[in-house]
């Protein structure tokens, strides 16, 4: 008797688990269907295909960080090629101010702010985009005890911040230059 249920709870989960996978393969197939895409992940290929990048800050961390993000996306960087569109990064700013403070009026909240200001210039000399400065704000819990962990719990936040704008940049130079193609 004792066989029988366990036979029974065991052929009760098979059966769940194939239930639960015919379920999710018909979400998916529905999702699919109409269209939805994750971010980021869309199939139709961008025009942009080599660009050239300048600085102030030639060798900064912010320039090096584009680079890799658009040699990621199988663009050619700099290459010698005088019908390319041309990147203009002018400017990186960060910046900290606390948002609120504490009984014993000691900060207990930094807003992180993240700005990066580019352009971007077509093969004939013209602007496809003005000067455009992208934003990113951030808010985090300041611990007075734990300096160390503040710092680098700031430095953590900065580079995804970073990391974040870069994407939203080549995203926005990408629709620019797609656009500038029609």
């Amino acid at each position: 008797m004792l066989q029988h249920l366990t036979r029974y709870t065991w052929t009760q989960r098979r059966l769940m688990k194939a239930g639960s996978t015919v379920a999710l393969t018909g979400v998916l197939l529905i999702l699919a269907g109409c269209g939805f895409a994750l971010r980021g992940s869309d199939p139709a290929e961008s025009r942009l295909e080599s660009i050239q990048l300048t600085a102030t800050n030639q060798y900064g961390p912010l320039v090096m960080a584009v680079e890799k993000s658009l040699q990621l996306r199988d663009v050619k960087v700099n290459a010698d090629n005088g019908s390319t569109y041309h990147l203009y990064l002018v400017g990186e700013r960060s910046t900290r101010r606390p948002v609120s403070t504490t009984s014993q009026i000691s900060v207990a909240e930094y807003e992180l702010q993240l700005e990066i200001d580019f352009q971007l210039q077509d093969p004939a000399g013209g602007w496809v985009l003005p000067l455009t400065t992208m934003v990113d704000e951030r808010i985090y819990s300041f611990d007075r005890g734990s300096f160390i962990g503040n710092s680098e719990e700031e430095a953590l936040l900065i580079r995804e911040m970073q990391a974040e704008l870069i994407d939203r940049m080549i995203s926005r130079v990408s629709a620019a230059i797609d656009g500038d193609k029609l």
